[in-house]
């Protein structure tokens, strides 16, 4: 008789040795076994996408309060059905993970029965009773248990040590000092006020917009928009020198677009280009981190973009359509910076053309021909939320499209069991979105009740010293640091409510210093320890962890500049006249390929320590707007120049 699997994690003999061990660890998605389980969730994750679709695009039938709990529910329920409490993978559930379901329905089913009188508000203030305290504290932990399960231990306690900070007023130092907050209305503001807490703008655009995009990317995927644009991409870039590198960063732009979340795009595109990297020569870790560093940009190339940005456009109040323009020249520099890399590189590889695909305009218009119908829903999104459709409207009209465009071949056509994969995929994705969403919503509620936010701004401002560049470099370094621990939303957060207002004082525009803290956050996916889009590209590349995670890092590194040129120069963020956003742009790109030449250590030729050390120098000097310091600049990158125009024979190495 075959030995099997307990379903029961009470009676393993190794049980508590392993849930400590992989207490701090995000569990894994479970693959289930049991068909009759297995229907029973695809039709919850389905049922669940045709509620948003029905709700958000053809009639509004719930206030914003009660959509953003039924959401909040479903995907609650959904984090104990799908994944397992360890990362240990498992086909089966475990009896905690179905008391846990239990548990979960019987408290959202009260919840219901309190919605009227809470969530929307009474005419009346009163305390909560006792049996809404027990139950908001059953469901905090709920929530909090399923944030550990989809993105780890290390968030879950960032956001409970910004609910102790609520309790523990009084002990804190000095000014930061307040008076503490009892339990029963830490729970009342965090769980029972409307539109607060668990129920603030973070969760509110996820219930509303994110959720949205998510369903409309994973259409576009079905649909194979995937394997058009890496068609295209491989025509062509493939035939150049490191031409799969090159794909790859093009591919990844360009697919991750839509999709909305690196980690899936790096899925998508790195299966096909990561293994024709290494083919071609390229180390494994070093094509592992060319996807990795690739996927991570493309949350800032519009239209789609990342869920942070709809939060950024909640927070401030600026149309989504103003942010996308702003983010059309510093994802350019992004890639721009990727793509130097790889291709010195692959000279200092000595990696030749290696496709046989050139360059050819005729097989261009033939893959037009055959997929070039399945752009149109971007094109179609684009130009209604330039017409003024609101984020969530065009994309329900743009995910109708995508059913409609893709039925325009056979190739593409999409019957009712892909449709309905989509959407089983798109709420499974969506699910970390959710969840870390209605706890990011604590960050803001516990920082402006205690009024520490003023409080923290203040000290920074003061430490900072009133220059932008210091109040620059705090503000990276913060939210770098909060994004090795955390998801990219967290990160944004705290940065942005301690170190925007300090920026916006000194006469920085709102946008830049958003789009500043925005850039830095989505860089945080790939910064070791913890990046989720290092361990992915890993899985895929067979190489080590750390190994792809500092060299995407590096790879990135160049572009990691681009938000201090916001600063200096806001221009780059389409803001001012023509000439500023031309002259910004080239000061932009020069600043890129200093760096990325000064990292790989080529430009015509090989570069010396001294060589490259200039360029360093030449690149952080043209981010100032000194005239001094840009004529230095110009000084120490027209030596390396000259240097390297020595040499006749580079000339042809650079462009042969």
């Amino acid at each position: 008789m075959r030995k099997t699997e307990s379903n029961n994690i009470f009676f393993n003999k190794n049980t508590l040795g392993e849930i400590f061990r992989n207490f701090f660890a995000a569990g894994s998605k479970r693959e289930l076994e049991n068909p009759i389980i297995k229907k029973v969730v695809f039709s919850f994750n389905v049922t669940v996408a045709f509620y948003h679709l029905y709700t958000l695009g053809i009639w509004r039938s719930y206030t914003t309060e009660i959509h953003s709990f039924i959401h909040l529910s479903c995907f609650l329920i959904l984090v104990f059905l799908s994944h397992s409490y360890s990362k240990q993978k498992s086909s089966r559930m475990p009896l905690i993970d179905i008391i846990l379901v239990f548990l979960a329905l019987a408290i959202i089913f009260y919840f219901s029965t309190r919605i009227e009188d809470r969530l929307i508000g009474a005419p009346i203030y009163r305390p909560i009773s006792f049996l809404e305290f027990i139950a908001g504290i059953l469901f905090l932990s709920l929530i909090f248990e399923g944030a550990r399960r989809e993105v780890g231990l290390p968030f879950v306690i960032i956001i409970l040590f910004f609910v102790l900070i609520m309790g523990l007023g009084s002990y804190l130092p000095g000014k930061f000092a307040f008076k503490s907050i009892p339990l029963n209305q830490i729970i009342e503001m965090i769980v029972w006020s409307p539109l607060e807490g668990l129920w603030g703008i973070p969760l509110r655009v996820s219930a509303t917009v994110i959720i949205m995009f998510f369903i409309f990317g994973k259409m576009m995927e079905k649909a194979g928009i995937g394997e058009l644009l890496i068609s295209l991409c491989q025509i062509i870039a493939g035939g150049s020198k490191g031409g799969p590198a090159k794909v790859a960063t093009i591919a990844s732009g360009f697919v991750g677009s839509f999709t909305g979340g690196p980690a899936s795009n790096i899925v998508i595109t790195g299966t096909f280009t990561i293994p024709m990297m290494k083919q071609v020569g390229y180390k494994p870790h070093y094509a592992g981190a060319v996807e990795c560093a690739a996927s991570t940009g493309a949350s800032i190339v519009p239209p789609v973009m990342t869920g942070v940005v709809f939060v950024m456009s909640a927070l401030t109040g600026i149309p989504y359509v103003k942010i996308m323009i702003a983010a059309l020249i510093p994802a350019f520099l992004y890639y721009l910076g990727i793509l130097l890399q790889v291709h010195f590189q692959a000279i200092k590889l000595k990696i030749d053309e290696c496709s046989s695909k050139r360059f050819n305009f005729i097989e261009i218009l033939k893959i037009f021909k055959d997929q070039g119908h399945l752009l149109l829903p971007i094109i179609f999104l684009t130009i209604l939320l330039f017409w003024g459709y609101t984020p969530t409207m065009a994309a329900f009209i743009s995910t109708l499209s995508v059913i409609l465009t893709a039925s325009l071949k056979k190739k593409t056509r999409m019957g009712l069991r892909q449709i309905l994969i989509a959407l089983d995929e798109a709420i499974h994705e969506a699910t970390t979105i959710a969840i870390t969403l209605s706890l990011s919503g604590i960050i803001l509620i516990s920082l402006f009740t205690t009024g520490l936010a003023g409080i923290f701004t203040h000290t920074v401002s003061i430490f900072a010293g009133g220059s932008l560049l210091l109040l620059g470099f705090m503000g990276a370094m913060s939210s770098l640091l909060m994004g090795m621990i955390g998801p990219i939303i967290g990160s944004y957060l705290i940065t942005t409510l301690i170190v925007v207002p300090a920026m916006v004082k000194e006469g920085l525009p709102q946008i830049v210093a958003h789009f500043f803290c925005l850039y830095f956050a989505n860089i945080s996916f790939i910064t070791p320890p913890v990046a989720i889009g290092a361990f992915v590209a890993a899985s895929i590349a067979k190489a080590d962890f750390w190994h792809i995670g500092f060299t995407a890092l590096r790879l990135s590194f160049a572009s990691c500049l681009v938000p201090f040129i916001f600063i200096y120069r806001p221009a780059v963020l389409m803001i001012g006249n023509l000439l500023d956003i031309f002259v910004g742009s080239l000061f932009g790109i020069a600043i890129i390929v200093c760096f990325a030449s000064a990292f790989e250590g080529w430009m015509l030729k090989k570069l010396n320590i001294f060589q490259r050390m200039l360029l360093i120098l030449g690149g952080i000097g043209l981010i100032s707007k000194s005239i001094v310091l840009i004529i230095f600049s110009i000084i120490c990158i027209s030596i390396v120049v000259v240097f390297q125009i020595i040499d006749d024979k580079a000339i042809n190495r650079f462009f042969i």
